[in-house]
């Protein structure tokens, strides 16, 4: 039959004209050849040199036109050269055009995934149209595979490098003089590529699979029939996005439809018949990818396609359900990087740790990344505390994380550590100022990234709008974008660290001349104890509140008085008065909050501690009448804090304690409490000093937790260097092979040896970097179980003096064997033992062996070991210090070791008794 289009075009006979089929049947029988429409067609064909025919007039054999793509077996036209000569010389005096030499229409099909060198690969084809600047190129569809697996026609780049030459060839046209188009007979055909292309950003319901043939997915043929009904032999532009690790070229792809433009993986997504594939959306530009992600979002809220039977998650889903889990109020208290808050959450009266959705900062320095840090870190962390830092907020939770704890060198450890390996849980929200986004704000400013999700992973509510604020800042080449380093910081003096007395002293008449200084508050010690910064000095300062103290580590309300710091003071920009400095270098004085205002006045943070009953005023200097003794006043009045079981005394207290007052040394000895105290030594350090542990069913729970751990398959080469001066750690203890808690003192680069302190033991030791290893936050926090203990009134050689060695070993004798030793705590001193760099608490103690009813510092002076010191505090009333003088005297007349000579001891030390007169 015969195929007419618009009721008059014979399809046939227009395949035939344009030389694309060949006329049969004419110049047989029954007809008369010379008028056959479609004889004059395929003359009229050849002549032209259109399609099958066009080397059949060019001069050149049958057997060569059948090379190049003409039909063979047909033969030469003769007089084609004289034709094409006569031709050129008309041309060249003016008379007619000249017409170029048309080239066979090549098709060459690309290898995709095999760039050897044989044949063209996908790379080379992105690369040529790459290379010419050229966005968008056009493509002709030819099949389609799976839904989103297309098989296209591209046509080879144009050689011009004029860009509206370049633009005029790939529209198909041609430049001539005077800008008029000329006949399409006259344009020179371009040659055309074939290649397999995947729609970037989506993944679609698979027709066909090599795994399971016969096996359709659902929705799948409906979607290939989408595909197929808008693309298939159609004109169509695609853009080159990327390619995988196979080599496989990725494209979006899109076609004009009544003068609107139709993206192909959009339209798909809109009905539901493909998913978001994360991996190749991230070759997409920011503003595409998120188009594609609100067409999956429309789906999905319209339950269209494959997301017909899809339940959206419930608001705060899969947290607390107690009122705080999905929305709630709260207070920013720290800001510990860009994208990490701690909040105060007033109806749990708790704190919590948040993470912003789907952003991710620069990194602060850690010893992840060997405390070089991020660019842009700091920056972005101090936006953050500036506009966030005590004020309430929204948190929106979006999702949680789990994440494993320790750290590369946790991760790298084998065996029994690998399955020791804690996790910890994160929850990431959407945090808002008012009505402005946080991490919206941050990308703005280009100081964070967006993460790029899967397609299976929960995102923050407002993704879309985060990668448009991501995507302006790129514009605008602002922050991370800008290709620039920030300046770094300047250099801080660091006041607050061991050894700096006399360089804070330096500084001192300054600040105090500064009336209030501006500080920022860097860290919470303690409820009266600062960790500070003053940008106007760079320094770094250590602070105490001058007029009040709060309970200490282990008291009540200790704790209560470290929230109430932490939540007012943390992060804030303060103002200071500096007074004077203690013996530890630390600079006392008072702490105003400018924020907090009442009436237009600055808030004394002492008298804030002092009215909520969490510290007692301290001061000499303070009077009666001064509004911090007055806040003090109201808290006992209302029973709050630590005056909560206080009684308002009576006369007869009042007279008791006037009495009281008056009584000497002798009355306030009687009345001295005596701490007793169940111990058991672990370590001898000198004839005078030991290491103590409490013996009690804790600290043997505890010390059979510390031993069932362990360090792991690491060889340990990781952490050479690793680990800070100062950090707890986990350490195999040469001399049983077991490991213990310790505490990294210093690091040898040369020898590459750790100086460690065991906590629990009190003994330092060297070990290499295979020995150590990563400990939890709940081990690292849990306090030491050794301390430090000295004899009481009695003092005992060193090991560098005479008979030091001999006093070691006798009171190893005594307190070394493992039993269960009584101690009394006559008082506690802050001291600097030998070998530490930091003053730590050292117990002075008279003890005594239950089993044997020996007191350890009287036989220690008895075998002339120890003598009695000349200035104790005590000296003058107790009868300790008596029964040790008389044997002291006993063991001088028989010159016992240190009294072999005689007298021993410095004649600055033989001064008179405390309390005595010379």
């Amino acid at each position: 039959g015969s195929l007419f289009v618009n009721d008059s075009e014979n399809a046939a006979l227009a395949q035939v004209s344009a030389g694309l089929a060949r006329a049969k049947g004419f110049g047989g029988k029954g007809g008369d050849g010379d008028q056959d429409p479609f004889r004059q067609a395929e003359e009229g064909a050849k002549e032209r040199g259109k399609g099958l025919w066009a080397f059949s007039s060019g001069g050149k054999s049958a057997k060569d036109a059948s090379a190049n793509g003409a039909p063979a077996g047909k033969k030469k036209r003769r007089g084609g050269g004289a034709k094409k000569k006569a031709a050129a010389a008309a041309a060249a005096a003016g008379l007619v055009p000249v017409r170029k030499a048309r080239l066979p229409r090549q098709r060459k099909v690309v290898q995709v995934g095999h760039g050897d060198g044989g044949e063209e690969s996908a790379q080379d084809l992105m690369q040529a149209w790459q290379a010419r600047n050229v966005a968008w190129v056009p493509a002709v569809v030819e099949s389609v595979g799976n839904p989103h697996v297309l098989r296209v026609a591209i046509p080879d780049p144009p050689a011009a490098a004029d860009p509206l030459v370049l633009a005029n060839k790939v529209n198909g046209g041609t430049l001539g003089a005077g800008g008029a188009k000329k006949e399409e007979e006259d344009a020179e055909p371009m040659g055309c590529r074939l290649a397999t292309v995947f729609l970037a950003g989506v993944g679609c319901p698979l027709v066909s699979k090599r795994d399971s043939p016969g096996v359709v997915e659902p929705f799948a043929v409906r979607a290939k029939v989408f595909v197929e009904n808008l693309v298939l032999n159609q004109d169509v532009q695609i853009k080159f996005e990327g390619q995988d690790k196979f080599g496989n070229l990725y494209c979006s792809v899109q076609r004009e439809v009544s003068g609107v433009v139709v993206n192909v993986a959009e339209g798909l997504l809109k009905e539901g018949l493909a998913r978001i594939a994360d991996w190749s959306s991230r070759m997409l530009a920011p503003m595409a990818a998120s188009r594609l992600r609100q067409a999956e979002k429309g789906a999905k809220a319209q339950k269209a396609g494959v997301w017909h039977d899809y339940v959206a998650p419930a608001a705060g889903e899969g947290f607390d359900s107690d009122g705080v889990g999905g929305v709630f109020k709260a207070v920013v208290t720290e800001v510990v990087s860009g994208d990490t808050l701690v909040v105060w959450v007033q109806k749990e009266r708790s704190e919590r740790r948040v993470q912003l959705s789907s952003i991710r900062a620069p990194r602060l320095p850690s010893r992840a990344n060997n405390n070089q840090g991020d660019p842009w870190a700091q920056e972005a962390k101090e936006v953050l505390r500036q506009k966030t830092i005590g004020k309430e907020v929204t948190v929106k939770m979006d999702y949680t994380r789990k994440v494993p704890v320790g750290g590369a060198a946790a991760k790298e450890g084998g065996g029994e550590g690998q399955q020791q390996q804690q996790t910890r849980t994160l929850s990431f929200a959407t945090v808002l100022l008012g009505e402005q986004n946080l991490a919206g704000l941050l990308l703005a400013r280009g100081l964070a990234s967006t993460v790029k999700h899967r397609s299976d992973d929960d995102t923050s509510a407002c993704y879309e709008d985060l990668v448009e604020a991501e995507t302006k800042a790129q514009k605008a080449r602002k922050g991370l974008h800008s290709g620039k380093t920030p300046s770094p910081p300047g250099r801080v003096n660091d006041l607050g660290t061991n050894g700096s007395l006399a360089k804070s002293k330096q500084f001192l008449p300054f600040l105090q001349r500064s009336d209030r200084v501006h500080a920022v508050v860097d860290y919470v010690l303690s409820g009266h104890r600062f960790r500070m910064s003053i940008p106007k000095d760079s320094l770094s300062v250590t602070f105490a509140l001058s007029e009040v103290r709060c309970p200490g580590r282990g008291d009540p309300f200790s704790d209560e008085a470290l929230k109430y710091a932490r939540l007012h003071c943390t992060q804030r920009d303060v103002e200071i008065e500096v007074f004077d400095i203690d013996r530890a270098g630390t600079f006392t004085g008072r702490l105003h909050l400018p924020q907090q205002t009442h009436h237009g006045k600055r808030v004394d943070f002492s008298q804030s501690l002092a009215a909520a009953g969490l510290a007692k005023v301290s001061g000499y200097g303070v009077p009666a009448g001064s509004p911090l003794v007055a806040a003090q006043n109201r808290a006992k009045a209302q029973r709050v804090g630590l005056w909560q079981d206080w009684e308002e005394p009576t006369a007869e207290d009042l007279a008791a304690a006037a009495l009281a007052a008056q009584a000497g040394a002798d009355s306030a000895e009687k009345v001295r409490e005596v701490e007793t105290l169940k111990v058991r030594a672990v370590n001898v350090v000198s004839g005078g000093l030991f290491y103590a542990q409490r013996a009690d069913d804790q600290t043997a729970s505890l010390l059979q937790e510390i031993g069932a751990l362990s360090l792991g398959g690491s060889d340990g080469s990781n952490n050479a260097g690793s680990f800070r001066s100062g950090e707890v750690v986990l350490c195999r203890y040469a001399g049983d092979g077991q490991v213990y808690r310790a505490r990294v003192e210093s690091y040898d680069a040369t020898s590459k040896m750790y100086t460690v302190f065991y906590l629990d033991f009190g003994n330092r030791a060297q070990c290499p970097a295979k020995d150590l290893g990563v400990l939890s936050m709940g081990m690292q926090s849990s306090a030491p179980l050794a301390f430090a203990c000295r004899l009481a009134h009695v003092k005992a050689p060193g090991l560098e003096e005479d008979y030091g060695y001999e006093a070691a070993e006798f009171l190893q004798e005594l307190v070394g064997r493992g039993q269960t030793l009584c101690a009394a705590v006559e008082e506690r001193v802050s001291e600097t033992l030998a070998g530490s760099r930091k003053p730590e608490t050292v117990l002075r103690v008279r003890v005594t062996d239950p089993a044997t009813n020996d007191d350890v510092a009287i036989e220690m002076v008895r075998n002339g070991l120890a003598r009695v010191e000349r200035q104790g505090r005590f000296a003058k009333a107790s009868e300790a210090v008596k029964a040790l003088r008389q044997e002291e005297e006993v063991a001088r007349k028989d010159h016992l070791h240190i009294w072999q000579y005689g007298d021993c001891g410095s004649d600055e030390e033989d001064g008179p008794a405390w309390g005595s007169r010379r």
